[in-house]
C-alpha cells in the first residue's frame, strides 16, 4: 500500500471514530492535551523525509494520518464543544446509593473503580455518603463496611448490565461526602472528566489514577497534612490549593507543561510554596504521569 494511502486512510478513519465514539459517550475525556503535543509534527514530518525511500515509510506515514487526526478533533473539540459540569435535573438519575452516619466513625476511606465516565464529588451530606448515578453504563456495585471507627465504602462499576443499545453510552457518577471523619480517597477511573471539590473534608490521602482525563481539584485545610498521588495519561490537570497551607509539587513531570504561579523551583522535579517550612498545614503532591498539563492556582 502507498504510503499516501495508508496516511488518508487512517485519517480519515481516526477522526470519524472520533466523533462517533464522542457522540455516543464511548469517549467522554478531554483533549486539552494537543496543545502541549503539536510539536511531534515536526517528528513525524522528519521521519518521513528520512525513510522516504524504505519500507517502514507506510507505517510512519500511517501513525502521522492517525495522530494528525487526533490533533484536529481535539482542536475543534476544545475551540467549538467546549465543557462543562452542568447538572441534570433530578429526573434524569436512575441510580441512587447511601449510607447512614453514626458519631463513632472518626476515618473512612472512599474507593471508586470505574472506566471512562464522568465523576462529580461535591457538597456536604448529614449520611456518611450520598451518590447518584445516571446513564446505561452507570451501574456501580456499591459496598460499605464499619468496623471500628472506620468506614470503607467501595463504588465498583458493574459492566456486566451496561445496556449498549438503549440511550447514550453514559456513566455520571455524583458524591457528596460527610464532613466529619477524616478521609482517605482511591480512584481508579478511565478516560474521564472530574471534578472534584474536596475543600469541605479532612482529606488525609488521596491517590488518582487515571487515563486520558480533564481533572480538577480543589482542596481544602481542614486537615494538618494531605497526601495527593497523582498517575495520569494524556491528562490536564488543575488543582486548586488554599494560600493558607504550605504546598510542594513534585514528581516526573519531564514532559508536562507546568504552571505552578507562587512556587518556587526547589530541585529537580520539585516545586514549593515561599510558606512552605513556617506552614502549620501542608500539601504534599506527587505527579508522574505522560505528556500532559498541569496547573495549580492558589485560592
Amino acid at each position: 500500500m502507498k504510503s499516501g494511502q495508508m496516511f488518508w486512510g487512517l485519517f480519515l478513519l481516526t477522526l470519524g471514530s472520533l466523533f462517533l465514539l464522542t457522540k455516543y459517550d464511548v469517549i467522554q475525556s478531554s483533549f486539552d492535551f494537543v496543545w502541549n503535543i503539536w510539536p511531534l509534527i515536526f517528528v513525524f514530518w522528519g521521519a518521513v523525509v528520512i525513510f522516504r525511500h524504505t519500507l517502514v515509510k507506510p507505517l510512519i506515514s500511517g501513525a502521522f494520518g492517525i495522530f494528525l487526526a487526533v490533533m484536529c478533533f481535539g482542536i475543534m473539540e476544545n475551540t467549538f464543544f467546549g465543557f462543562d459540569f452542568s447538572q441534570p435535573d433530578n429526573s434524569h438519575f436512575s441510580e441512587y446509593y447511601n449510607e447512614d452516619y453514626d458519631t463513632s466513625i472518626k476515618t473512612a476511606r472512599l474507593e471508586i473503580n470505574s472506566g471512562a465516565g464522568t465523576f462529580i464529588i461535591s457538597g456536604t451530606t448529614d449520611k456518611l455518603i450520598d451518590g447518584k448515578a445516571y446513564g446505561s453504563l452507570a451501574e456501580y456495585d456499591f459496598h460499605t463496611n464499619k468496623d471500628d471507627g472506620n468506614a470503607d465504602i467501595s463504588f465498583n462499576l458493574d459492566k456486566r448490565n451496561g445496556n449498549f443499545f438503549h440511550g447514550r453510552f453514559r456513566n455520571h457518577l455524583e458524591i457528596s461526602m460527610n464532613v466529619n471523619p477524616v478521609w482517605d480517597l482511591n480512584f481508579n477511573i478511565g478516560a474521564s472528566k472530574s471534578n472534584f471539590d474536596l475543600s469541605n473534608y479532612k482529606v488525609k490521602n488521596l491517590e488518582l489514577h487515571t487515563g486520558a482525563t480533564s481533572t480538577r481539584i480543589k482542596l481544602g485545610d481542614r486537615n494538618d497534612s494531605t497526601d495527593v498521588t497523582v498517575e495520569m495519561g494524556a491528562a490536564s490537570l488543575i488543582l486548586e490549593i488554599p494560600k493558607t497551607t504550605g504546598c510542594s509539587v513534585s514528581g516526573d513531570m519531564v514532559m508536562m507543561s507546568k504552571d505552578f504561579p507562587g512556587l518556587s523551583k526547589k530541585d529537580s522535579g520539585l516545586y514549593e510554596t515561599d510558606n512552605f517550612d513556617k506552614s502549620w498545614k501542608k500539601i504534599f503532591v506527587r505527579v508522574n504521569g505522560g505528556v500532559s498539563s498541569i496547573r495549580l492556582i492558589r485560592y
